[in-house]
């Protein structure tokens, strides 16, 4: 699949000073080579008002032993781990759940807030630093912050789970957006909802 994000691209949503690249003698010997050249070369964002808050592990200065692993956190609470769950790299958080990468599939999994179940957050780090691109070009639709006119947030909410689901549909399979008339996601049997739906379900209501 061709690689959707470089680093001209994130640079142009987010102060080039705030995507965080780390040294390569940093990262696990066993990193898949696109995830590597991912982290070395256009790295994540770290801007509060984003979506996805980048774990401590990435701050050089504050944890110079080097990035944190999921042997470094309590993962007992947590059902259908991958394997080799000890040796995930702790990335950050997306609304307080956990967003951990496997270093040898690529795959980014997501630790829910308060919740047992693991799942697959994204196929790569190219598609999550795709879907925060993506909300960080719609932002000015629905964060009042940023505008004074997010009439339309529900439609924009709309077309960004479209573009996501065509860069990556693993983190929507099988769920209804948080809008749907067809499944009730408040219902007391209801799921928790995934993190990439209570993004835009945020979206689709507007914030600021």
């Amino acid at each position: 699949m061709p690689q959707l994000v470089n680093r001209a691209m994130m640079e142009s949503v987010f102060p080039p000073d705030r995507l965080t690249r780390v040294r390569e003698e940093r990262l696990p010997s066993n990193l898949q080579v696109s995830a590597k050249s991912f982290l070395t070369g256009i790295g994540l964002p770290r801007v509060r008002s984003a979506w996805f808050l980048i774990d401590v592990g990435f701050i050089e200065s504050e944890t110079p032993g080097g990035l944190r692993l999921g042997r470094d956190i309590d993962l007992t609470p947590f059902e259908d781990l991958p394997e080799g769950a000890e040796n995930l790299i702790i990335l950050g958080e997306i609304l307080s759940d956990a967003v951990t990468l496997d270093p040898v599939s690529g795959k980014l999994y997501c630790l829910p807030d308060g919740h047992p179940q693991v799942r697959v957050l994204n196929q790569s780090l190219d598609t999550l630093a795709y879907f925060l691109y993506l909300l960080e070009v719609e932002r000015p639709n629905y964060d009042y912050d940023i505008s004074g006119d997010v009439s339309n947030s529900d439609g924009t909410a709309v077309r960004l789970r479209q573009l996501m689901i065509q860069a990556d549909p693993a983190p929507f399979e099988g769920a209804e957006p948080a809008w749907s008339d067809t499944f009730d996601w408040w219902a007391d049997d209801a799921p928790p909802m995934p993190t990439w739906e209570r993004v835009l379900y945020e979206v689709h209501e507007s914030i600021g």
